[in-house]
C-alpha cells in the first residue's frame, strides 16, 4: 500500500488544495477525517493578518456534510478587527458547495504571567510520552484493510491512560508524521486541533456497530503548544436522542494547554464502513 506525502498537495492556487487519499477517515467510503478538515480552516486563518501580534485563543468548528476526497478551496473574512480582539471566518468549499466553516476568535499576545495558583496544576498532566505504551496503529479506528487513513497511517501514537481495547475514558500522546499540507512543516495550531479532534476515538464507550463521528470542534487554548507530541485525555457521553458529547483535557509536555469538545452524531452502523449514506448536517 502506498501511502501518500500528505493528506494535502498544495496548488498554483494558495486558496485550493488537491485531498489524497490519507486524508479519509474510514467511516465512509469517500469521507475526509474532521480532524484534518479543521487543521485545513485553521491554516487558512492563521494566514489572516492582524494590527497586533495575536493568537487563536479558540477556535470552532462546524461540518455541514461529509468531506470528499477532491480539491478543496478555503476562504476567509474578518468580522471583528482590532488591537486586543480579532474573530475571524474561513469557509471549505468545493465548488459551490459549502462543506465545513470555522470561527476563530485571536487575542493579543501579552506579557501577563499569572500567580502560581491560577496556573493549570501540575498533576493533571498524564504519563509523559517516554512512559506512554505504544498504539499498534493498525488497530485504531474504523475503515478496511489495504487503504491509507490518517488516523491510522498520518500520525503515531502512544497510550497513556486507558486502551483502545477497552470502552471508556483514555489518554494518548499523538505526534504527527506527515504534514498536513505537502512540503509544509505543521504548526502549533494545526497540530492542536488535529489532535483535539481525536478525542471521541479515544474515549470510544460505544462499538464499532455504532457511529459516533463529530459534527463540530470546539478548542479554547492558554497557549500554542510545544513540541511534535501533544497529549489528550477524553471523556465521551451519550443521551438516549442519538447525539453524544466528547470533552478533552489538552497537553504538550510542560502541561495543560487548553480543552475541547465535540458534539457527536450517534446512530447505529446500517452497512459495512465504505456503503452506508453519510449524513447532510445542513438539513438537520
Amino acid at each position: 500500500m502506498e501511502i501518500p506525502p500528505a493528506p494535502y498537495l498544495p496548488t498554483s492556487d494558495s486558496q485550493v488544495v488537491e485531498s489524497t487519499p490519507l486524508s479519509q477517515s474510514g467511516w465512509y467510503e469517500d469521507g475526509q477525517h474532521g480532524g484534518l478538515v479543521a487543521g485545513l480552516l485553521a491554516r487558512a486563518l492563521e494566514a489572516v493578518p492582524t494590527l497586533a501580534p495575536m493568537e487563536v485563543a479558540r477556535l470552532t468548528v462546524d461540518i455541514f456534510r461529509v468531506v470528499p476526497t477532491v480539491p478543496l478551496r478555503v476562504s476567509t473574512s474578518i468580522l471583528r478587527e482590532g488591537k486586543r480582539i480579532q474573530t475571524v471566518r474561513a469557509f471549505l468549499s468545493a465548488g459551490d458547495t459549502e462543506l465545513a466553516q470555522a470561527t476563530a476568535m485571536r487575542l493579543r499576545i501579552a506579557d501577563r504571567p499569572p500567580p502560581q495558583r491560577a496556573l493549570p496544576p501540575p498533576a493533571l498532566l498524564p504519563l509523559q510520552v517516554a512512559e506512554a505504551r505504544p498504539v499498534d496503529m493498525k488497530r485504531v479506528g474504523v475503515g478496511v484493510s489495504g487503504r491509507p487513513y490518517f488516523h491510522r497511517d498520518g500520525v503515531e501514537m502512544r497510550q497513556a491512560e486507558g486502551s483502545f481495547d477497552h470502552p471508556g475514558p483514555g489518554a494518548v500522546w499523538i505526534r504527527m508524521i506527515v504534514p498536513l499540507v505537502a512540503g509544509e512543516e505543521p504548526t502549533p495550531l494545526q497540530r492542536a486541533v488535529i489532535t483535539a479532534d481525536h478525542g471521541n476515538g479515544v474515549s470510544s464507550v460505544l462499538p464499532t456497530s455504532w457511529v459516533f463521528m463529530n459534527a463540530d470542534l470546539n478548542v479554547h487554548l492558554l497557549h500554542m503548544p510545544v513540541g511534535e507530541w501533544l497529549g489528550l485525555r477524553s471523556e465521551s457521553w451519550f443521551g438516549s436522542h442519538g447525539r453524544g458529547v466528547a470533552h478533552s483535557q489538552l497537553f504538550d509536555a510542560t502541561g495543560a494547554i487548553g480543552r475541547s469538545v465535540q458534539s457527536l452524531f450517534a446512530d447505529y452502523r446500517t452497512a459495512l464502513p465504505g456503503t452506508m449514506a453519510p449524513p447532510d448536517f445542513s438539513q438537520e
